[in-house]
């Protein structure tokens, strides 16, 4: 697959961990793959992955764990 902004380098299938939101709340997904260019970072969701975030949305998937971490907020 070319990247969508006419680097050199094709887009390589990557596994990404991810920070998303569901009623403000942050809900994490880990090694979802992402097609990434390798010269200017552009990423991609394949449908596949698209798929597996709504089905987390939709609580059709149960989470394995929690996560938490400090939050920052700029003055």
């Amino acid at each position: 697959m070319q990247c969508p902004n006419v680097c050199s380098a094709s887009m390589e299938t990557a596994l990404v961990t991810r920070i998303f939101y569901r009623d403000a709340e942050p809900v994490v997904i880990r090694d979802l793959k992402m097609n990434v260019c390798s010269e200017c970072g552009y990423e991609t969701l394949p449908l596949k992955s698209a798929r597996i975030v709504e089905n987390v949305f939709n609580n059709r998937i149960e989470p394995v764990g929690n996560f938490s971490a400090p939050l920052f907020q700029p003055a």
